[in-house]
């Protein structure tokens, strides 16, 4: 019997690599960058399943997901949504999610993996079951899940990293701009100064001119 399919769409080659690995032994995994590229591959391969990213450039998951359900043959495909802040889902899709599942980042190997079962309604395979014993197979799952982890994090931290420098480098712009601000205003007004100035002393230069004629005839 032929593997199930599974179209990893994320912007972050890091999570579908990983994705990639932890579904390997049980699914066939396709990887897409982005929306754009996401839907082309899926038109060519009609996959099982599409396991979407809410957050990537160009077209965000919501987006995407209205893409694939305007396909005649992809309108039914389970998709499962992923974020690392459920809030920014909700913030564009009300819930209770109507069409889709949602698994929040970060997840363990496992949880993706039932998740992703359940939702194609199949029974986990002899390795999976084998696997589920207190062998080394158990070992190497947890070893697998706490890399899921450890990877998930590390793309959280850099994306947040990212997004606080930025209003970091956005917050000093906005003060040297206020700064330039006032140092123009000052300016401004020191030149006026000046030309006033200047106005008072040609004014008395002109004075002391004329008592020079006066003093001297």
């Amino acid at each position: 019997m032929a593997a199930n399919t599974v179209l990893v769409i994320d912007d972050s080659i890091m999570i579908r690599k990983m994705v990639a690995s932890i579904l390997a032994d049980q699914f066939e995994v396709l990887e897409a960058k982005d929306g754009i590229v996401g839907l082309d591959v899926a038109r060519r391969h009609r996959p099982d399943l599409i396991l979407l990213d809410f957050v990537m450039p160009k077209m965000d998951g919501y987006d995407t997901m209205q893409a694939i359900r305007r396909e005649e043959a992809l309108k039914n495909t389970p998709i499962i949504m992923m974020s690392g802040l459920k809030e920014q889902v909700t913030s564009r899709i009300p819930e209770p999610f109507v069409g889709f599942d949602f698994i929040e980042k970060p997840f363990e190997a496992e949880s993706l993996i039932e998740r992703i079962q359940k939702t194609l309604q199949v029974t986990p395979s002899a390795d999976a079951e084998a696997a589920s014993e207190p062998t080394l197979q158990l070992l190497l799952g947890k070893i697998t899940s706490l890399e899921t982890l450890f990877i998930q994090g590390t793309e959280n931290l850099i994306h947040r990293e990212v997004v606080s420098r930025l209003s970091e480098v956005n917050g000093q712009l906005q003060k040297q701009e206020s700064t330039v601000h006032n140092l123009d205003s000052k300016l401004n007004k020191l030149l006026h100064e000046i030309e006033r100035s200047n106005r008072g002393l040609a004014i008395i230069a002109n004075e002391l001119k004329q008592i020079r004629k006066i003093l001297n005839p």
